[in-house]
């Protein structure tokens, strides 16, 4: 707990102590006078109660003007302690009804301190108490009390020592609520602030993305002019390598708006899915076909709730990554399955495949195995898929290839990513 919320609750359990054990004092007084208990022994408990009050009193005063500190707490409820046990001494020791009294200070101090040096010190001051009342001889310095007394005595004790229990360990029970609720509440808005700051700079990126598109169709354009009119052979090839990195720059572009795009764009419809891994595989088969790599379509009758042009731009950058890992001659497999949940669309390679490091980072942007690869394209599959509320599963092992498999519900949960 704060010091300062300590503080505070310390300063009011001391300001209303005096108010609890006054009319105690007034009560044990009254009751050993009535039944005719040793007079010094009643002088003895009505100074011994004075003394208390005129010390309760003065921590209350000083609490109405300053906040009192833990040292202070805990020094007052050492005296508490010691004073306790006087006045059990001068009632018939561990056999006094006022030992119940001891219990308050000590759980109190346990509350407000914790398990510190300060209740350490607490739970010693209580057991040489006690140990001292048990070292007392019967009778000394008075004989203990009639059965009646006592009965009284022991309700009133018990009843005081509740009401300074419940006085104190409430107030910092509810302290320490107060605190972890104004804790979790300052980590909501920091929490809060920190997604609004990143969807502010999200949307600031998102649109220096797109103004960067046009002046870079731009360039592109006047650098294929160029090389149009360009006889030399050295200039033509730096014009080529300019087009190469322009073009570069604008599927990194394309890449981030792609994950920029707000999960309110997804606009899903029942799709047949066999047909869009057709149509997919369609735009591809040529880029497939130059690269010496065999495309086939496999699976027919999943149906799913998607968005088709989201699932399609993932489904590409997937195929598009297949045939950049797969040497000539090898073969890349598509393929759509239905199953219980919705379907599942699968991209398998005869590539190179990854080991477990390029596997565990693979679908991060920016973190890509291949030259120049800029690692967007897995990481807009997944996305694409967790925004559908599916999920994105790798398998993948060095020399044996690699298979992609979106995991797609049947509706798609819009805004579960």
């Amino acid at each position: 707990m704060p010091s300062l919320a300590l503080r505070a609750v310390a300063t009011a359990f001391l300001r209303k102590r005096p108010l609890v054990v006054a009319p105690m004092f007034a009560i044990v007084a009254c009751t050993l006078a009535v039944c005719d208990g040793p007079r010094a022994q009643v002088v003895a408990l009505t100074a011994g109660a004075t003394i208390a009050m005129v010390l309760f009193t003065r921590e209350a005063w000083i609490g109405r003007r300053n906040v009192l500190g833990p040292t202070q707490l805990l020094v007052s409820l050492v005296v508490t302690v010691v004073g306790i046990g006087v006045a059990s001494a001068l009632t018939g020791g561990l056999a006094s009804p006022i030992v119940f009294m001891e219990f308050a200070p000590v759980a109190i101090g346990f509350a407000a301190f914790g398990r510190g040096r300060a209740s350490d010190l607490l739970l010693v001051s209580a057991l040489l108490v006690l140990v001292a009342l048990a070292l007392l001889p019967t009778g000394v310095p008075f004989p203990p009390l009639g059965d009646g007394p006592r009965r009284v005595l022991v309700v009133v004790c018990a009843f005081d020592a509740f009401v300074l229990l419940r006085l104190g360990v409430a107030a910092l029970t509810d302290t320490h609520a107060a605190t972890v609720d104004a804790a979790a509440g300052a980590g909501d808005d920091v929490v809060a602030s920190a997604r609004a700051r990143t969807l502010a700079l999200d949307a600031i990126g998102a649109k220096v993305a797109h103004e960067v598109k046009n002046p870079l169709s731009a360039i592109r354009g006047l650098v294929e002019v160029m090389a149009e009119k360009t006889v030399d052979g050295r200039d033509r090839q730096r014009l080529d390598v300019m087009l190469g990195e322009v073009d570069r720059i604008d599927e990194i572009v394309r890449g981030y708006l792609a994950l920029a795009r707000p999960l309110d764009h997804l606009a899903p419809a029942s799709c047949d899915l066999g047909q869009l891994v057709r149509e997919v595989a369609a735009i591809v088969e040529g880029r497939a076909a130059r690269a010496g790599v065999r495309l086939s379509v496999d699976g027919d009758g999943a149906r799913a709730e998607v968005d088709a042009r989201r699932v399609k731009e993932a489904l590409l950058n997937l195929i598009l990554n297949a045939i950049d890992a797969t040497p000539e001659g090898g073969w890349i497999r598509l393929r759509s399955t239905p199953t219980a949940e919705g379907a599942v669309l699968s991209v398998e390679d005869s590539g190179s495949g990854m080991d477990a490091a390029r596997l565990a980072s693979a679908g991060e942007p920016f973190a890509s195995g291949r030259e120049g690869g800029t690692g967007l394209g897995l990481a807009i599959a997944r996305q694409t898929v967790e925004q559908h509320g599916g999920r994105l599963e790798l398998d993948s092992a060095v020399g044996r290839g690699t298979v992609a498999r979106l995991h797609l519900p049947a509706h798609a949960a819009v805004g579960a990513a």
